[in-house]
This record gives structure tokens, C-alpha cells and sequence, in this order.
């Protein structure tokens, strides 16, 4: 695995769990809540360096089978989160909250996004 590759998404991973772990107090007035976001940023790289491993193993000639493996990965990561956030629903817990979700939905943009750069720099 080279690991340059992974580096930008370490680095976001590191940059947000510094960031919710320092602004806590900041992020609970603004509804945010940083166990849950903190939960989805490493889920995401969970699912990223699966997915990394998945798109290195695919036939670079193969065009189609390229776009086939970033899409398999992203419905692959839409099918885990709906998984967790059902399990997360059938908890007697309190509400995620709109400001939350917008959060983790950023982060799973970023992810995605940092998934496809790695797509195109595969040659």
C-alpha cells in the first residue's frame, strides 16, 4: 500500500478529530455533537482505506471497470451509514440533530471527493 496516497486522508482525519476534540465546549453550543461526528470520521476512513485497497486491485486499461469500483465504493459507504444511522435510530437515545448531520455529511464529501483524486492519480 503506498502510503502517500493515504496521507491526505490522515491528515483530514487527524485535522477534525483535533478540531472536535478542542472546540467541544464551542461545538455543544452550536448543536453539534462531536462523539457522533468523531464516530462517522472514522468510520470513513475505515471505509476510505477499504476502498483504497479496492480501486488498487482494479485493471487500470479497464475505464469502465475504474468508474465501476468508485461507484460500488460510494454505494458501499451510502449501505454502511444507513446500517448505522438505523442501529443508531433503534437506540433510546436523543436526536442527532440537523447541525450534526450537515457535519457528517460534509465529512462524507471530503472523503468521497479525497476517493476520487485518488482514482485519477492512479495510472
Amino acid at each position: 500500500m503506498k502510503i502517500k496516497h493515504l496521507l491526505p486522508v490522515l491528515f483530514v482525519f487527524v485535522i477534525v478529530n483535533a478540531v472536535l476534540l478542542t472546540a467541544h465546549s464551542l461545538l455543544a453550543e452550536q448543536y453539534i455533537k462531536y462523539e457522533f461526528v468523531m464516530a462517522v470520521n472514522l468510520m470513513l476512513l475505515m471505509m476510505s482505506i477499504f476502498n483504497f485497497n479496492r480501486i488498487r486491485k482494479v485493471d487500470l486499461k479497464n475505464p469502465r471497470a475504474m468508474v465501476n469500483s468508485v461507484m460500488i465504493g460510494t454505494i458501499l459507504k451510502m449501505v454502511v451509514f444507513a446500517g448505522a444511522a438505523l442501529f443508531y435510530a433503534t437506540q433510546k437515545k436523543a436526536p442527532v440533530g440537523m447541525p450534526t448531520l450537515l457535519s457528517s455529511m460534509g465529512l462524507y464529501l471530503v472523503y468521497t471527493w479525497l476517493e476520487i483524486k485518488w482514482t485519477q492519480s492512479i495510472k
